[in-house]
């Protein structure tokens, strides 16, 4: 009981030191992925889930509208009937936006990075606390819980989840909890309890995100297979019953989903749908989360670590061939080891449905993955040093060194840049667009949502913003009058042809330059999806 007490001690200690190392990235944040803008939209604008839902087209609007947009005002805090709306008219379920919308309503009328943060650091102490215990499950070692808790919390991929400032931190808890709970009931029984457990978490993680499916989908289809194989038709019954009941129970509160995921008028649901029947974005997405594992969690050196566990295969298999006499050696797996197996065939499976169905290579949709990930990653080195080197004092020595290895990669990964979301170019952009916010701003685009989302931190400051087309270009100065452009005018120019309007920056400048006589144009700076200039007369 004593070295129970003390192991989980150290486990609250080590949850307490990750989340200070999470903190101290958090403090680094200087900017947003335009997803993490439409957290703040979608969750705090009252029944206007997008920028362009406050008629911001062909008008002079000021940075009113914007920081509208973005925050809780008086009178519509706690406003869930708001959220959910929102949420009808966008791809997502609702209920981490119901969430963020909770910690906003607390400070009305402010935008801040730590409102999506804290509500980050509790699912990822969440995560944390379920890596350990499955882990911990699976081993039956309590330093292999305690390894699995620092190489996903520690990592720049687990860093990462805990900084992006959407919903799949959420995600990631309720897929490691649904794990956690299976592996619970594989041991000690389908009890009530549990079940119900494991439909609570299931109907949860369906509310949080749709990529949660995937993972409950074969997670579920292998422990059913499993209770039909050992004839345990009732308990596989009830069980996919219950699952059933949760899902069906989703649909109801959330109908919604049904028309997001049939959709033909939205790029994402369409793309989907359409990746998932024929599969043809599915090797270049495998190359390219290949590749996010190895950043996140190698830093770019997953050959040598699998060369390090190739070579104790081959060790292993020298040593006890020799013992043996030459004899074929068996590896004998026990209970634990059978149901990680499961879960290794669960993941391969799982990453393999989010390789198929993602629109774009984005990490984001694998990090749900990478708890169960760390728990096998653990569960499997143990499982190899101590085949290979069992019967010796240096398999205690050697695990430590792969940790201790591990830990040094990591750090060589902050180093590289590799914890993402922190965007420390954006303190810059923001400071020039302070410089220039006594200035009326010009928005080039053809009605499109997306550019206008992204850019909406440094066009709240400035005097005014009138969005117009390319094509209405030839009246720009009917909006000259009684607005002083003397001093400059800056220009947003919507430049992304994959999400937005996809004009030419410098031709759209060049005419602009010549429709208002202005004697040249600078460029200031540029955004994932527009390029910003000051045309000058002076």
């Amino acid at each position: 009981m004593k070295d129970r007490i003390r192991v989980n001690w150290t486990a609250a200690v080590l949850m307490v030191v990750q989340i200070l190392v999470l903190l101290f990235f958090a403090g680094q944040k200087k900017g947003y992925f335009i997803d993490e803008i439409y957290s703040w939209g979608l969750s705090n604008s009252y029944y206007k889930p997008f920028v362009a839902s406050y008629d911001v087209f062909d008008r002079w609007i000021d940075g009113d509208v914007f920081e509208d947009y973005m925050t809780v005002g008086e009178g519509e805090r706690f406003a869930y009937g708001s959220v959910y709306y929102n949420q009808t008219q966008d791809v997502h379920p609702p209920l981490y936006y119901m969430l963020f919308h909770t910690l906003c309503s607390l400070t009305p009328g402010v935008f801040n990075k730590w409102q999506g943060i804290l509500l980050n650091v509790f699912f990822y102490g969440g995560c944390l606390a379920m890596i350990f215990l499955t882990a911990r499950r699976l081993t039956k070692s309590e330093g292999a819980a305690l390894a699995a808790m620092a190489v996903w919390g520690f990592s720049p991929g687990g860093l990462s989840t805990g900084i992006y400032i959407r919903m799949y931190m959420m995600m990631a808890f309720f897929s490691i909890a649904t794990v956690y709970l299976h592996v619970r009931m594989a041991e000690e029984g389908q009890g009530r309890r549990i079940l119900a457990a494991v439909c609570a978490v299931t109907f949860l993680g369906l509310l949080t995100q749709y990529y949660f499916v995937f993972l409950a989908f074969f997670l579920s289809a292998v422990y059913v297979l499993w209770k039909l194989q050992k004839q345990k038709w009732k308990e596989a019954s009830v069980y996919a019953a219950a699952l059933f009941a949760s899902v069906g129970l989703m649909v109801l509160v959330y109908p919604a989903l049904i028309t997001q995921l049939a959709r033909t008028d939205e790029f994402v649901a369409s793309e989907t749908r359409n990746n998932l029947l024929n599969g043809s974005v599915m090797v270049r997405n495998l190359i390219s989360y290949v590749s996010d594992i190895n950043m996140d969690f190698f830093s770019g050196r997953i050959r040598e670590a699998a060369a390090v566990m190739a070579l104790f295969l081959g060790f292993g298999l020298w040593r006890n061939r020799k013992k043996g006499g030459g004899r074929k050696v068996k590896v004998s797996l026990d209970a634990n080891d059978r149901i990680a197996l499961a879960l290794a065939l669960v993941w391969v499976l799982s990453f393999l449905a989010v390789s198929g169905a993602a629109v774009v290579t984005g990490v984001r949709y694998i990090y749900n993955l990478y708890p169960l990930f760390c728990v096998l990653l653990v569960w499997a080195g143990r499982g190899i040093t101590g085949w290979a080197l069992k019967g010796t004092k240096a398999c205690g020595m050697v695990r430590a060194g792969i940790l201790a290895a591990g830990g040094i990669l990591f750090l060589t990964g902050f180093r590289l840049g590799y914890v993402r979301y922190l965007y420390p170019e954006n303190e810059e952009r923001v400071r020039l667009a302070r410089q220039y916010e006594d200035l009326y701003c010009l928005y080039i685009n053809n009605y499109e949502n997306a550019p206008l989302t992204q850019d909406l931190m440094e066009l709240s400051g400035f005097r005014g913003v009138y969005v117009m087309p390319k094509e209405e270009i030839e009246r720009v100065q009917e909006l000259a009058e009684g607005k002083d452009w003397k001093k400059g005018l800056v220009v947003y120019v919507d430049t992304n042809d994959f999400w937005s309007s996809g004009y030419d920056g410098t031709e759209v400048m060049e005419k602009l330059k010549a429709e208002t006589k202005a004697r040249e144009y600078v460029y200031l700076y540029a955004h994932e999806l527009s390029e910003t200039y000051l045309l000058k007369w002076e």
